[in-house]
């Protein structure tokens, strides 16, 4: 109820401010006239803020082709210094002057420098079969049903921690000095 006297209140106040407003005709004719120029100037004010904007993007497009003509030239000038091709020829083609000799490197690899330890067979040769190794643990994988942290203690508790020969055993030259 208190609503509905509320808004029969803002009418009331609504019309009375209404009516209080006077309108001459000067009044009517000014804003129809503005009204009027906003409808005629609004389509050409929005054709003439895209044209602005095609050519902020022309004189991009031509400040970049300027770039690029001017980079052309400075490499067309490098051409035409005769010791600018010379080393061109040199570095792309294998040109030589006469009476020069040129060498190229072939492989370029450095080479590690020759060890003088002497290598035994214990330290090359494999204790078990890789493939027999990679088969086992690919079946060990697929068929276990243990946790993967059950496999973790399993793994280290099957690695050897001491290893089979001291370093004193494997040179005795070294432990006799």
């Amino acid at each position: 109820m208190a609503n509905d006297s509320t808004v029969k209140r803002w009418r009331e106040d609504l019309g009375t401010w209404f009516s209080s407003l006077r309108f001459s005709g000067f009044t009517v004719l000014v804003v129809i006239l503005v009204v009027a120029g906003v409808v005629i100037v609004s389509p050409s004010l929005s054709t003439f803020v895209q044209q602005q904007r095609e050519l902020s993007d022309l004189r991009d497009n031509v400040k970049q082709g300027q770039e690029s003509v001017d980079k052309m030239d400075a490499e067309r000038a490098k051409w035409k210094d005769p010791v600018y091709v010379r080393s061109q020829a040199r570095d792309r083609l294998f040109y030589v002057l006469p009476g020069e000799t040129q060498l190229n490197v072939i492989d370029d690899t450095v080479l590690p420098v020759e060890s003088t330890e002497k290598t035994e067979a214990k330290l090359s040769r494999m204790q078990s079969n890789w493939a027999q190794g990679l088969a086992g643990s690919f079946l060990t994988a697929g068929t276990t049903k243990a946790t993967p942290e059950q496999l973790k203690s399993d793994k280290t508790a099957a690695q050897d921690p001491a290893p089979t020969q001291s370093t004193t055993d494997a040179n005795p030259e070294e432990s006799q000095q």
